[in-house]
């Protein structure tokens, strides 16, 4: 009898050691707004790494609740995920300096950080060292314009403005040439204010910049690992040259 008893705890340990770490943390996700990838909506926070998160999270069995999911600046989000348990960081870069504070789970797409102008003006540029010259709206901080800083183009060459809707307005008003975002997230906000984006073109792509989900490292390898092929089944091309991926963000998302 005593044999049987010490079986069945044995047994019960193994099914806790499978089970556990896919389901023992309770996840805190942390974001700051990248639209259209992250964008706040009243008290939630929506857009495609969300949806593409939470939907990955499920098919591991380890789902993540709305609440859960919060807006924060950039600079919390990736010290709190290196140095806090059960942490995610959305839209996260994957550089030679973050390497090695975080398990990756991605990239779960790749952003273009491109150039937008009036089409009548019609510029002709060619390479960064075209940009010289030409009156960039950026915003303030943003992601964008730190890809143009680290890419060449100096501080004094930028006009910077705390928010978007500073930024296009100036295009818009024509006190500025060009204006520095991604380009779906640049489609979203200008449609978000009003703007005909058919009076608009992407004159130059900057550059790219793939987009991870960043999880603390106290992460089950396992976890991850059944996450990032839960991302890879997402992503599969499937009936009508679409993937399930396509299928959640082609009718609300498109490049220009």
């Amino acid at each position: 009898m005593k044999r049987i008893f010490n079986s069945l705890l044995f047994i019960l340990f193994l099914i806790s050691v499978t089970v556990l770490p896919c389901n023992a943390d309770k996840f805190i996700a942390m974001t700051a707004p990248y639209p259209p990838y992250t964008v706040s909506n009243g008290l939630q926070v929506t857009g495609m790494s969300v949806s593409t998160l939470t939907t990955i999270m499920d098919m591991c069995e380890t789902p993540i609740v709305d609440k859960e999911i919060k807006l924060t600046p950039w600079a919390y989000a990736y010290e709190t995920t290196a140095h806090s348990p059960a942490s995610i960081m959305l839209n996260a870069q994957r550089t030679t300096k973050t390497e090695h504070l975080y398990k990756w789970v991605g990239p779960f797409t790749t952003t273009n950080i491109v150039l937008i102008g009036k089409k009548k003006h019609k510029f002709f540029i060619t390479n960064k060292s075209d940009l010289k010259g030409y009156r960039i709206a950026t915003v303030r901080w943003s992601r964008p314009e730190k890809a143009l800083l680290a890419g060449g183009v100096t501080a004094s060459e930028l006009h910077r403005s705390p928010s978007h809707v500073q930024a296009l307005r100036r295009l818009d008003n024509d006190e500025v040439d060009l204006f520095a975002f991604t380009d779906l997230g640049a489609n979203c906000l200008m449609q978000g204010l009003g703007m005909r984006q058919d009076d608009y073109t992407v004159y130059f792509t900057f550059d790219e910049e793939p987009l991870y989900f960043a999880f603390s490292k106290d992460t089950d390898d396992r976890l991850i690992a059944r996450l990032n092929k839960a991302l890879k089944d997402l992503k599969a091309t499937g009936q009508g040259g679409l993937s399930q991926f396509d299928r959640m963000f082609t009718d609300r998302f498109s490049r220009n």
